[in-house]
């Protein structure tokens, strides 16, 4: 757990600098649902270790990171930021860890805007993104599995918490307009239900049991457009999710 203390305390650092330079920057992937999940992340069997940092970046504040970065010893990646600069970055800490940045949209199998909710949590992404940018990935392992499960301990989605109910509702405005994302998502909710008896028991299953169900209900009931109707004609004949090149986030 050391390295993940290490990890969240330099993320933190990061993102209080890069804010001082006009940057917006937000931690997302396992450390973000670590960070948001405090009961979650007690459960000894969702235990994982966090290798790296994954951020996302305003589109304008991406010409303060080098220096942000840079001031922490971290080193930039020049071939990859070079090829890839308009969309991602990458720096690393030799020999330690590797950072991710997103800038302004975040893309894998599925395709989302993070910017425009990039200021409603301190350190990192809005709940309903953490929840999107884990769900979207087509062929989950193990660490996306705990860390969707740690998530639903601390968050239902507005399922028994008001205070919650604009997540849902933003989850919805993403799967009711897009049918990849929908099925992708579903899909996913389906798989989590048929592994979550490995790493749950007796309240917490029950709870993230009720919270999947709850999730695939508002997502079926919910009215879709006109672009996910005509999608939802051809299927699965053609393929819905795009296969990310680099390393899926950790």
């Amino acid at each position: 757990m050391k390295l993940t203390e290490n990890l969240v305390n330099l993320a933190r650092e990061l993102i209080d600098k890069a804010n001082a330079e006009g940057a917006t920057l937000r931690l997302l992937g396992g450390i973000a649902v670590y960070l948001n999940s405090p009961n979650g992340s007690k459960i000894e069997s969702l235990k994982r270790e966090y290798k790296d940092l994954d951020f996302v970046v305003n589109r304008k504040g991406v010409k303060g990171l080098n220096k942000v970065f840079n001031d922490y010893g971290l080193i930039e990646d020049k071939q990859f930021n070079a090829l890839h600069g308009a969309t991602r970055l990458l720096y690393y800490k030799e020999n330690e860890f590797q950072i991710d940045v997103f800038i302004g949209i975040f893309e894998q199998c599925h395709k989302i805007d993070l910017e425009p909710r990039l200021d409603l949590l301190p350190y990192t992404i809005s709940l309903g993104d953490i929840f999107l940018t884990k769900i979207q990935i087509h062929k989950m392992n193990e660490k996306d599995i705990k860390d969707i499960l740690m998530l639903l301990i601390d968050h239902d989605f507005g399922l028994f918490s008001k205070a919650e109910k604009p997540e849902i509702e933003y989850i919805l405005s993403i799967t009711s307009n897009d049918w990849g994302w929908y099925t992708t998502t579903r899909d996913n909710l389906l798989l989590l239900r048929e592994f979550e008896k490995s790493y749950l028991r007796d309240e917490n299953l029950d709870r993230v049991d009720k919270i999947i169900d709850y999730l695939i209900e508002a997502m079926d009931n919910a009215p879709k457009s006109l672009a996910w109707k005509m999608r939802n004609i051809i299927g699965r004949k053609m393929p819905w999710y795009d296969e990310p090149e680099e390393v899926r986030l950790e």
